[in-house]
C-alpha cells in the first residue's frame, strides 16, 4: 500500500482558507454587477490581480518565462482559468442568486475527470465514478427544474441561460485544469503571473471598446467588492491553490469542492437575503454526495 502523509494543521488552515474566499467571493461578484457591467467586474478584478502578482513575482525573485511554449500555455490558461468563465459567472449573476451560481460549479471536479479520462486518457473510470456522473446530472436537472428543461427556459428563458452560462464556466475550468497538467515545469508564481496578465490582455479589448469601463457607475459597494475579487479572490488565492498543492496535492486540495457550494450558497442566504429553495438544497445535496462517491473512488486508487 503506498504510504499518505497525513495533512498538516497549516495545509488544513490553507485549505479552508481557500474555501471562504472562493465560497464567498460569488457574493462579491453579485454585489458588483449590480452597479457594473460583467466585463468591466473581470477587468478590473483581473488588472488589480496582474500588479499584485507581478510584484510578488519580482519581490521573489522570479521572472515570467517568454518562450513560443509558455506564451501558448499563458494564454490558454489565462482565456479558459479567468478570462471567459469569470465573464460567463459575472454575466449570469445580474440574473441569478449568488448562491445558486456557486452549486452550479461543484460538478467541475467531475467535467475535469471525464474530460481527463477522454484527452489525457489517465483515469480509470469505474462503476462508482459513472455512478458520481449520474447522480451529479441528476443533481442539476433537479436545479434547473424539470418545467424548465422541457421547455428550454419557458417563461424564465433568461434564467435558464444564464444558469447554462455558469455551467459553461464549470465546463472552462475543467478544460483549464486538462491544459494546465501539460505546462512544462515552472515556478507556480511565474506561471499565476502570466497567465493572469494574459487574460487581462484577453478581457482588455472588450473592456475599451465594447463596455468602456470608464463609463460604468462605479459605487463605494462596486469598488469593495472589484477590490476583495482582485486582491483575495484571484491574486491570494492563486498563491494558496499552488501552495497547497506543492503541499498535499490535487486530492487533499479536491476536498475543496465539498466546501465551495455550501459557503456560496449559504452567504447568499445571509448577507443578500437570498431565497432557500428546497429544489437547490436537494440539488446540492444530490452533486455532494456525487462529489463524496468520486472521492472515496479515487483515494482508493491513491492508495493502491
Amino acid at each position: 500500500m503506498k504510504q499518505i502523509n497525513q495533512p498538516s494543521i497549516v495545509s488544513w488552515i490553507l485549505l479552508f482558507s481557500l474555501a471562504i474566499i472562493w465560497g464567498v467571493n460569488f457574493l462579491f461578484i453579485k454585489i458588483a454587477v449590480i452597479d457594473v457591467g460583467p466585463i468591466t467586474n473581470v477587468f478590473c478584478r483581473l488588472f488589480m490581480a496582474s500588479i499584485i502578482l507581478y510584484v510578488c513575482m519580482k519581490y521573489t525573485g522570479n521572472k515570467i518565462i517568454l518562450t513560443r511554449t509558455y506564451l501558448t500555455f499563458y494564454i490558454a490558461i489565462g482565456a479558459l482559468g479567468s478570462a471567459i468563465p469569470f465573464y460567463l459567472i459575472s454575466d449570469a449573476e445580474r440574473i441569478i442568486d449568488a448562491g445558486i451560481a456557486g452549486v452550479l460549479m461543484s460538478p467541475m471536479p467531475l467535467i475535469t475527470l471525464a474530460l481527463s479520462a477522454i484527452i489525457l486518457k489517465d483515469q480509470n473510470i469505474n462503476i462508482i465514478k459513472v455512478l458520481s456522473f449520474i447522480l451529479a446530472a441528476l443533481g442539476l436537472v433537479v436545479l434547473f427544474g424539470f418545467e424548465n428543461l422541457s421547455k428550454l427556459g419557458g417563461n424564465n428563458r433568461v434564467e435558464f441561460f444564464s444558469q447554462i452560462f455558469v455551467l459553461l464556466a464549470a465546463i472552462c475550468y475543467g478544460v483549464n485544469s486538462i491544459v494546465s497538467k501539460l505546462v512544462p515545469k515552472i515556478n507556480f508564481i511565474s506561471l499565476a503571473t502570466g497567465t493572469t496578465m494574459a487574460s487581462t490582455i484577453i478581457i482588455s479589448p472588450f473592456a475599451f471598446f465594447y463596455e468602456p469601463f470608464w463609463l460604468e457607475s462605479f459605487t463605494s459597494s462596486s469598488i469593495i467588492a472589484i477590490v476583495i475579487q482582485g486582491l483575495f479572490a484571484t491574486a491570494i488565492a492563486n498563491l494558496l491553490f499552488f501552495k497547497i498543492i506543492e503541499l498535499q496535492g490535487p486530492v487533499f486540495l479536491s476536498l475543496i469542492n465539498f466546501m465551495i457550494p455550501l459557503i456560496a450558497y449559504f452567504s447568499g442566504v445571509l448577507f443578500l437575503n437570498e431565497i432557500i429553495r428546497v429544489n437547490v438544497l436537494v440539488s446540492l445535496a444530490m452533486i455532494l454526495f456525487a462529489l463524496y462517491l468520486n472521492h472515496v473512488s479515487s483515494k482508493q486508487v491513491q492508495e493502491v
